[in-house]
C-alpha cells in the first residue's frame, strides 16, 4: 500500500511540475514559476522513490509511477489544456488504462 502512495505521490510531482512547463510555453508562465519551480520539485523524486524503495520492490514502485503518471499527465493535457488526440494514439491511451487497472487488480488480489 506504501509502495502506491508512494507512486501516486511521485505522478502528482509530474502532473504540478509538467504541467507548469506547459504553461510556461504557452507562454502563460515566467521562468520562476514555469521552470524553476518544476525543477526544485522534481528535485524531490529521488528522495521520495528511495522511500518507496523500502516499502516495495522497484519494479512495484516504477511501474506504479509510470502508468499513474502516463495516465494523469494525460488526462490533463486532453481536459485542462484541450490537446487532441485521435486514432491509434487513443488505442494506446485505453491501454494505458487497462494496464493500470490489471495492475491494480494482480496487485490486490496478490495481498490476499
Amino acid at each position: 500500500m506504501i509502495g502506491l502512495l508512494v507512486g501516486f505521490l511521485l505522478s502528482l510531482n509530474d502532473i504540478i511540475s509538467f504541467g507548469l512547463v506547459k504553461k510556461y510555453n504557452l507562454k502563460q508562465l515566467g521562468v520562476t514559476i514555469g521552470l524553476i519551480i518544476p525543477m526544485i520539485l522534481y528535485s524531490f523524486q529521488i528522495p521520495l522513490f528511495s522511500y518507496g524503495l523500502k516499502a516495495t520492490s522497484m519494479v512495484i514502485l516504477n511501474i506504479t509511477w509510470n502508468l499513474l503518471s502516463n495516465v494523469l499527465v494525460t488526462l490533463m493535457g486532453l481536459f485542462y489544456f484541450k490537446e487532441k488526440v485521435s486514432g491509434l494514439k487513443t488505442v494506446a491511451i485505453l491501454l494505458a488504462f487497462s494496464s493500470l487497472i490489471l495492475f491494480s487488480v494482480d496487485t490486490y488480489v496478490s495481498n490476499k
